[in-house]
């Protein structure tokens, strides 16, 4: 094999010394991890998302959550880039 090629697994594993330097994120992250929950707008998320972030919390309370509702489901998400960059990880729930 050549050495200059690198084959990625899908399943986004790192090693230790990537993980340590922050390698293979957007975001490094934060002493209180941020997560985002994305409301697809569909009727029954928002509740969902609600009792979501109570389980977490009551879990580990050093979370940070934001929440970013699409204006419609139908819609893409105006602000998702911006959302992204403030969140270590995102929950995105759907619904019907």
């Amino acid at each position: 094999m050549d050495a200059y090629r690198t084959i990625l697994s899908p399943l986004g594993a790192q090693t230790a010394q990537d993980a340590a330097c922050g390698r293979g994120t957007a975001k490094t992250m934060s002493l209180k991890p941020v997560i985002g929950l994305l409301d697809n707008s569909k009727p029954n998320v928002a509740e969902f998302l609600q009792s979501l972030e109570e389980q977490l919390r009551a879990r580990n309370d050093s979370y940070e959550f934001v929440r970013l509702t699409k204006p419609r489901s139908a819609m893409a998400c105006p602000d998702l880039d911006a959302f992204a960059t403030q969140c270590d990880y995102v929950i995105n729930a759907v619904a019907d």
